[in-house]
């Protein structure tokens, strides 16, 4: 298993209750204005600002080109529950929006703070709902075991390497923007990056 599982394509979005105007695209192939593809123009801060005057389709267009970025995160840490905690984040950041400033970091740094929160919040809730002295009665799936275990690992590491390897291989940043988003050099987040990542194969080889 390594980090290359957690960057899947991600093709279907979910209802998104509570949000301004978005629904499901047209059809279920590729979202066709991604983070990836829409990074190197103005749209994002142009969307942003208009949707900080109440303008919800802008909105809906800042949630269909954000939506793998931070479902991706929601699912590797909490699995089939991730489409609620998703909708979490995205109502979390509608309301939010006012108080939004960029400071030099891209929006996604932004959505991923909230997204952090509400995937703590609902691993907090599922600490304190999940019955402790039951043993399943028979082994997890394999691929939700390497998921899980992962998780466990990255949760492991020292708070700004747990940031690098969330922005850059979940959230899906380049390594100048997860130093904005961090606010460090480019060199940091290099060095921060190659230590997690040793980190993250030592503790995965004690899993073996």
């Amino acid at each position: 298993m390594t980090l290359a599982m957690v960057d899947e394509p991600v093709a279907r979005l979910p209802l998104a209750r509570n949000l301004p105007n978005i629904s499901r695209p047209r059809s279920e192939g590729k979202v066709e204005d991604t983070l990836a593809e829409v990074r190197d123009l103005d749209v994002v801060p142009r969307l942003v600002a208009r949707a900080q005057e109440g303008d919800r389709d802008a909105f809906a267009e800042l949630y269909r080109i954000h939506f793998g970025a931070v479902f991706r995160l929601a699912r590797f840490s909490l699995g089939s529950d991730a489409e609620d905690a998703v909708a979490d984040t995205f109502l979390r950041a509608w309301t939010g929006l006012p108080r939004y400033r960029s400071d030099g970091a891209p929006f996604a740094a932004w959505l991923y703070g909230i997204a952090r929160h509400v995937v703590a919040d609902e691993l907090a809730k599922r600490k304190r709902t999940e019955p402790r002295a039951d043993v399943p009665d028979r082994p997890i799936e394999l691929l939700e075991d390497d998921r899980l275990t992962m998780a466990a690992a990255i949760e492991r590491l020292p708070t700004e390497q747990r940031q690098v390897i969330e922005l850059k291989y979940l959230v899906g940043l380049r390594n100048p923007e997860v130093a904005a988003a961090l606010g460090v050099s480019v060199g940091a987040v290099n060095a921060k990056q190659w230590r997690a990542l040793a980190a993250l194969q030592e503790m995965l080889k004690e899993q073996r």
